[in-house]
């Protein structure tokens, strides 16, 4: 069951036990689990068992996230996985932006345990100029221990949510070439994943680019679905379309997920 709301811009993880239908759900870059929450509580109404980690690194300054890489990012993702198959039948997996390449990885690496996923205004890549930009940067000494300011801060419309979500003041270089590194290794292995898919991003996206969703649909082996969103920016999970993306992805959720016995 739900138990009652979590306060506004509340970073910690969440936990909310429903029946044997699971569903992990993974932040993004420089993020927390309040990006993922609304959502979570959404999914849990339906009678779902759901979890929110916090990914490594994330939730506590520029220096933990630089000391961290995708890597790590990814090994939190699997262990939350396995510990939520240890009390559910079936899992699915949504991710959030960075939380999307992890959630493409994982069903990659662990396709044969997952029902269906969710992939959520991934990036396939950003603009060429800040790839090198950040690419040269992580080779000067000097510069690949700093970080990039983050202006305007959260990528949303909804201005009273832009406030509420806590997120990093800023990119480490480090982090950023490694966040790099993770969108090239998924994308040469997208061919590999065969699970059930939904994928959604805004076309207003400033972030991550419109078009990576349909270069993400063209290589996936198994079935895709789509939803656009022409309302929304980046973090669409707490923008102004977060209700319709609720619903359908609570819909596509359930269509794959089973109890046992059924």
């Amino acid at each position: 069951m739900v138990k009652a709301a979590a306060a506004a811009g509340d970073a910690a993880p969440f936990r909310f036990d429903g029946d044997a239908r699971g569903v992990l759900l993974v932040h993004g870059f420089t993020g927390t689990p309040f990006e993922m929450r609304l959502l979570g509580e959404s999914l849990a109404r339906r009678g779902l068992s759901v979890v929110g980690p916090r990914l490594a690194g994330h939730g506590a300054g520029a220096k933990e996230l630089a000391a961290t890489s995708w890597h790590d990012w990814y090994a939190t993702v699997e262990s939350a996985f396995d510990e939520l198959r240890t009390r559910v039948g079936s899992v699915a997996v949504c991710g959030l932006s960075l939380g999307g390449l992890l959630t493409l990885e994982l069903a990659r690496r662990r396709g044969k345990e997952i029902a269906a996923i969710a992939s959520l205004s991934a990036p396939l890549w950003i603009p060429r100029w800040m790839m090198r930009g950040v690419r040269l940067a992580a080779r000067v000494r000097i510069l690949r221990d700093g970080n990039l300011p983050k202006i305007g801060g959260s990528d949303i419309v909804d201005p009273v949510m832009r406030k509420k979500n806590p997120t990093g003041r800023g990119f480490p270089v480090r982090a950023i070439a490694s966040l790099l590194d993770c969108m090239e290794h998924v994308a040469a292995h997208l061919g590999e994943v065969d699970r059930p898919a939904l994928l959604a991003h805004a076309r207003g996206d400033h972030t991550a680019p419109f078009e990576c969703m349909e270069a993400i649909a063209g290589r996936l082996r198994g079935p895709v679905e789509r939803l656009i969103l022409e309302r929304s920016a980046h973090v669409i999970t707490l923008d102004v379309e977060r209700e319709e993306l609720f619903w359908r992805v609570g819909d596509f959720l359930e269509r794959h997920l089973t109890l046992p016995g059924t």
